[in-house]
């Protein structure tokens, strides 16, 4: 590209909002020094405009790629629309390629995303056996015309990934491979975190988009999520469930693996007998090592059984064993029951991860820079701890928007403690939602800690209210978004962690208010404890990073839901006594001015 653009060119509008340049000033040193970068910037200053503009400079003066990483389908168009913004300014010819997962661009009808987990090793066996027409279509000269249109169109013009799908479904070709094909001379990449997180898939997606790690300038964004994914990446379990439907499949192909399976399955029933049926630890060699032979037999079988179906129970066996050979510390190791739907019961055996840096650790050390930002990033101390990270530089901006414009209100009526709950209390947590709605003009989002605490509590009252139900399509998701947007005095009972708790955004009178009732908690089962003691042992800080905080990130992500911008105006309510312990107000950011009162008075005062 023969036109050097300085950071201030590529900006895609007229100003900069409080906080974006000292955010790009940070990020351009970063990179110029091959540094990472940790930022905790407040919802609403623009932050991806303002990484985006600054890594996009980098990249066309230095020859680097771009890859701008999500943990959700819905934070990709923001990237998207930005980048279009930039090239409309501009008016160079930027490309950009919008990567979602592979099993989420597959135009074949069998297809189901749910199986997402065992969709590559189908893909695979459909492509090599040249069973996929829309693959073939892709490949094929007769089709060269056709193809070269369309991949002039996708280059010509920035595509966010449902616009790329259609335009391929059209011409009955695969959308991951024109995807694929348009990357490799693409400047800036979106894509889903697993898409380098991922060891299995990192380095054949690197390749597919003809770069390599030590080339790429990495944007992980919300990175208050990262923990979680990559140790769940990270993790995996085996179930009689599962055992049940692989020993089914080996019975079709090889009676001895049939019956080797079955003895992994006594020997499964046998330690849960050992343990009394408790969620209990268990070590490595108590549940055996396996040989490696034994491992590539149940490999190499599954690839028969993925001439018909999509999902093989012997490859996700083999997957186990493999993994469960591993030792380590950054591991634990649970023994579990569960019950289906349909009231039968079946054995768990899981290896977890408890360290998020097992998975990011060679990527922070391959890659030119990694900056993690998110509204929630705190306290970046943590991070740089769990993650690994050798010095990076920190960002940490306060709120930009005026205070008046803002009231956050403890209300220590109500506790959602687990040992609190009951009839009285569930009654109690709807007179106060009854009488937040009352005084409230406008929409509200009420957020709940969990479905069950939701549906006790929502048994009580009689207002006209939407629920978040467990499972709720995005689509219903959006038109519930709309809903607020055109129209005022909604109110929506919504679940911390679910599909409502961040990336919403509503705009001015949009939303009104917040309503954080209780505090989300994870379940504090073993799992947790684990995680606990493990953080306990490496930074002597483990309830705090391994139970508190995520909570509290939980509980600021809700809370951004209210003010989006400068010209916003609301109120965001702590409704649980818990938020008025002295302990507790740390994890609140510096620009939170917490107020506390036992009624509405204040709330009445900040609408006249």
């Amino acid at each position: 590209m023969s036109v050097v653009y300085s950071y201030k060119e590529l900006f895609p509008f007229a100003e900069y909002r409080n906080g974006q340049e000292p955010f790009m000033k940070v990020v351009a040193t970063a990179l110029s020094n091959k540094k990472d970068v940790l930022a905790d910037i407040p919802t609403g200053v623009g932050k991806t405009a303002a990484v985006l503009t600054a890594a996009l400079e980098y990249a066309l003066k230095h020859n680097k790629k771009v890859l701008f990483l999500t943990s959700k389908h819905t934070h990709h168009r923001i990237a998207v629309d930005t980048l279009k913004k930039i090239k409309e300014k501009c008016g160079f010819n930027l490309q950009v390629t919008d990567f979602i997962g592979k099993v989420w661009m597959c135009g074949r009808p069998e297809v189901d995303p749910r199986n997402a987990g065992a969709f590559w090793d189908y893909c695979k066996h459909l492509t090599e056996n040249k069973e996929c027409e829309f693959y073939e279509n892709f490949h094929s000269k007769r089709n060269m015309f056709s193809n070269k249109l369309l991949m002039d169109e996708l280059k010509n013009k920035i595509h966010n990934v449902d616009e790329l799908f259609e335009k391929c479904k059209e011409s009955k070709v695969c959308p991951y491979e024109a995807a694929s094909l348009l990357a490799k001379k693409s400047k800036v990449i979106v894509a889903d975190y697993y898409h380098i997180l991922d060891s299995g898939i990192r380095p054949s997606f690197l390749k597919k988009i003809n770069c390599d790690l030590n080339d790429c300038i990495i944007v992980w964004d919300e990175a208050h999520n990262l923990p979680d994914r990559a140790r769940n990446l990270m993790s995996d379990s085996l179930n009689t469930l599962g055992l049940d439907s692989a020993i089914s499949e080996a019975n079709k192909l090889d009676k001895d693996a049939e019956e080797e399976i079955f003895e992994i399955k006594n020997k499964l029933a046998k330690l849960n007998d050992k343990y009394h049926g408790t969620e209990s630890l268990v070590e490595k060699d108590e549940f055996g090592s396996f040989d490696e032979e034994f491992i590539e037999k149940l490999d190499n079988m599954s690839d028969d059984v993925l001439k018909l179906q999509q999902r093989s129970y012997l490859r996700s066996l083999a997957y186990f064993l493999s993994g469960w050979n591993v030792e380590g510390k950054e591991f634990s190791r649970i023994l579990k029951t569960g019950k289906t739907k349909m009231g039968k019961n079946f054995i768990v055996l899981e290896k977890n991860c408890l360290d998020p840096s097992v998975a990011v650790g060679e990527i922070i050390s391959e890659a030119h820079s990694n900056i993690f930002m998110s509204g929630t990033l705190c306290p970046l101390e943590m991070y740089e701890k769990i993650f690994g990270l050798d010095l990076p530089l920190k960002i940490d901006l306060s709120n930009p928007y005026p205070a008046e414009n803002r009231l956050d209100l403890v209300v220590p009526v109500v506790n959602t403690k687990f040992s609190m709950r009951s009839d009285q209390m569930f009654e109690r947590i709807a007179l106060n939602c009854k009488r937040i709605i009352e005084v409230i003009p406008g929409n509200k989002i009420f957020f709940f800690p969990s479905y069950a605490l939701l549906d006790s509590v929502n048994s009580y009252c009689e207002e006209d209210i939407i629920i978040e139900e467990r499972g709720m399509d995005k689509n219903i998701r959006e038109s519930i978004l709309n809903r607020f947007k055109i129209s005022r005095g909604n109110t929506l009972f919504a679940v911390s962690a679910g599909g409502f708790g961040e990336s919403v955004d509503l705009f001015g009178d949009a939303l009104s208010a917040v309503i954080v009732v209780g505090v989300p908690f994870g379940k504090y089962d073993l799992m947790s404890k684990e995680l606990v003691r493990y953080y306990d042992e490496k930074f002597g800080r483990g309830q705090e990073y391994g139970y508190v905080m995520p909570a509290f990130t939980k509980v600021l992500q809700n809370a951004g839901r209210c003010i989006r911008s400068e010209k916003d105006r609301g109120v965001i309510i702590y409704l649980d006594e818990r938020y008025s312990w002295r302990a507790y107000h740390k994890y609140f950011p510096i620009s939170v001015n917490l107020v506390e009162s036992k009624n509405y008075e204040k709330v009445k005062e900040f609408f006249s």
